[in-house]
């Protein structure tokens, strides 16, 4: 069943819904079936875990051999911190983990269209995945989104709704369209955030049963947080670790709703200034899952950072110099990592999210080129 987060109501997973009626959004349980014995002989993908999603039975698996992505050790400042390189998954970021599960849900469910909001890596991940499973995608973006963000969206056959105004003019006109047909929204619907459970799944089987002190990752709508904290609370309450790492959230000094919310004690994003920000991918205001990644930071026992625009250029320049070509959304988490004391970046494991091929003009240009 969905449970609403803020009134408690229930649903039928069944029901084609992506909010409750009361205009709060919806979570899984927490308990969710995990057994080694049931993935043992399984191929090496987020569907090595399917039973954890509470995808209904008659689900399939829309997959394109997404996850499974490789941890490189470096030394950085003197340190040794572990990469998970996320942003080699088959559209080019870690949102196919959540793409894969919800398409496969609304393929369950009979869904044959559905509408979406995104200028960037969820948009290209929904449209792929879309596309394998047969399901008409119509994604909304800004007007003032470079088309050249948008082409690989376009190339696998969505159709791209640009939408005069405002980012929030954006996110009005999918509602509008949503009164009719289906939202399949990476920021509001629970199954997305199931599919990140898989990287926290990984990391366990990747680390043999080793739980890192920290996992340090880009904080924007924080999908891929709460879903790797719900993936080591699952762990956890199997009995197969003690600990839970601390969920170390990074932000943009330009957008950092989380940060402030999480600094001043609240249980919703505060109300920020938002300036432009090389790390466009995490600019989001107005988290609407922002009380469920609030509550997974502190249940951690992580926080929440914000980096400079500055900061984040020189970490992106100390990735390319390791060899790493992310984009650079996902340099705010190693410069958040360099902004920890010694002490607590020990044990560390930064995930990379995006792919730098998808930004490849704009990294020029960050680095002088």
């Amino acid at each position: 069943m969905y449970s609403c987060y803020s009134c408690g109501k229930t649903y039928s997973l069944l029901e084609p819904r992506w909010r409750c009626d009361c205009g709060g959004f919806l979570t899984l349980p927490e308990n969710a079936p995990f057994h080694r014995e049931t993935f043992a002989n399984r191929g090496y993908s987020i569907w090595r875990y399917r039973e954890s999603y509470f995808l209904p039975p008659q689900a399939p698996s829309v997959s394109l051999g997404e996850g499974w992505t490789p941890i490189v050790s470096e030394r950085i400042d003197g340190m040794e911190v572990r990469f998970k390189l996320d942003y080699l998954m088959p559209s080019g970021s870690f949102k196919d983990r959540g793409a894969s599960v919800l398409v496969s849900l609304c393929k369950a469910l009979g869904i044959e269209e559905l509408v979406e909001d995104s200028s960037g890596n969820a948009g290209a991940a929904m449209a792929a995945y879309c596309a394998i499973a047969g399901i008409k995608c119509r994604i909304f973006a800004p007007a003032y989104t470079p088309d050249g963000k948008l082409i690989q969206t376009r190339l696998y056959g969505a159709e791209v709704v640009k939408v005069p105004g405002t980012r929030q003019d954006t996110n009005d006109a999918v509602l509008r369209a949503a009164a009719a047909t289906y939202y399949g929204s990476h920021l509001w619907n629970p199954y997305f955030v199931q599919g990140h459970m898989s990287a926290a799944f990984e990391l366990w089987e990747q680390l043999r049963g080793e739980v890192p002190h920290s996992l340090i990752l880009p904080l924007g709508s924080g999908g891929y947080l709460e879903g790797i904290f719900r993936g080591f609370r699952t762990l956890h309450l199997a009995g197969l670790v003690r600990t839970i790492p601390r969920l170390i959230g990074v932000q943009a000094h330009h957008c950092r709703p989380l940060h402030e919310a999480f600094l001043l004690g609240l249980d919703e994003g505060a109300p920020v200034e938002v300036k432009p920000t090389l790390a466009e991918g995490i600019a989001v205001s107005r988290p609407p899952r922002a009380a469920a990644v609030l509550e997974a930071v502190r249940r951690s026992g992580g926080t929440i950072l914000s980096v400079s625009e500055d900061s984040i250029r020189a970490a992106h320049g100390l990735l390319l110099r390791y060899g790493f070509f992310a984009e650079p959304t996902s340099a705010v988490a190693l410069a958040g990592w360099l902004q920890l004391p010694p002490s607590e970046r020990e044990n560390s494991v930064i995930l990379l999210t995006g792919h730098g091929l998808k930004e490849s003009e704009k990294i020029a240009k960050m680095h002088g080129l």
